[in-house]
């Protein structure tokens, strides 16, 4: 059914028309296998603490149909994805700038339900190339599980985050997750990055574990990008609708996605401010 969904035929014309013009941002999909393993907290975040940095961060809200981003934001848009999408404004229009250097696209969130292809992101992200001034970073956050959406925006980004927390069934539908995508690309870039971990140990655990099934069965290891610990903090700054980085810089889960944000930024080509 998968390969019914998203043929690879279709991802490597959308891919071949993104490459094609304009500025290229590193595009980062943020994905889980399934919902509510704070993965939407953790895209908006990194987007900041990219930010933090230097970076121009486009901050996407690819889970069309129930978009989080502007809620844990605290803002509400005049225009969203599928405005762009379907030409009514252009990119510039329809961002909010929720952060100094992070410009949020968010999702819909009218009751329309949507279908956003690969075809439809390759034309988003051609669009979002000719951007002035140019992204750095483009952080997408997906909608949870195996659907069609979330694994076009994971096929067309150059960096995968893979979130699960430590519970089983999180961590199952996650390794089924890198399966689906490793099928249709053999060499997508994946990382698994483990949230709401009790301790260093916990999510070390949960990495070996994670790692011996994918090599059992898969024959590969994928790339493991760090953890985020359970903390209060993340609760407290979602109640207030703010994000938790900005609400309590100093907690433990802030200094874990900076962290995180330190890696992504020592692979990639943007240099950091002095």
């Amino acid at each position: 059914m998968l390969d019914q969904a998203v043929r690879l035929r279709e991802v490597v014309n959308a891919q071949t028309a993104v490459t094609q013009i304009g500025n290229q941002p590193h595009k980062i999909s943020v994905v889980s296998g399934k919902g509510g393993v704070g993965k939407s907290n953790i895209a908006l975040n990194l987007g900041i603490a990219l930010a933090r940095e230097g970076a121009r961060v486009l901050l996407v809200d690819g889970n069309v149909n129930l978009s989080n981003l502007d809620i844990l934001s605290g803002v509400s848009p005049n225009f969203r994805l599928f405005d762009v999408i379907e030409g009514k404004v252009g990119l510039r229009e329809a961002v909010a700038e929720i952060s100094p250097n992070v410009f949020l696209l968010a999702g819909m969130s009218d009751g329309r339900l949507k279908k956003l292809g690969s075809g439809d992101a390759a034309a988003f992200f051609r669009e979002v190339k000719l951007a002035e001034p140019a992204f750095h970073y483009a952080v997408i956050d997906t909608a949870g599980g195996i659907v069609q959406e979330s694994i076009s925006l994971a096929l067309l980004s150059d960096e995968v985050l893979v979130v699960s927390t430590p519970e089983p069934t999180a961590v199952m539908d996650a390794y089924v997750l890198v399966k689906a995508i490793k099928r249709i690309n053999s060499s997508a870039d994946l990382s698994l990055l483990i949230n709401r971990a009790k301790s260093a140990g916990e999510a070390d655990e949960v990495r070996a574990k994670f790692d011996m099934v994918s090599e059992h069965f898969l024959n590969l290891k994928i790339d493991y990008a760090g953890f985020i610990p359970s903390d209060e903090s993340v609760e407290k700054a979602v109640s207030v609708q703010v994000p938790f980085l900005k609400e309590f810089p100093d907690s433990a889960s802030s200094k874990a996605l900076c962290s995180i944000a330190e890696r992504i930024l020592a692979k990639g080509s943007f240099r950091k401010k002095a």
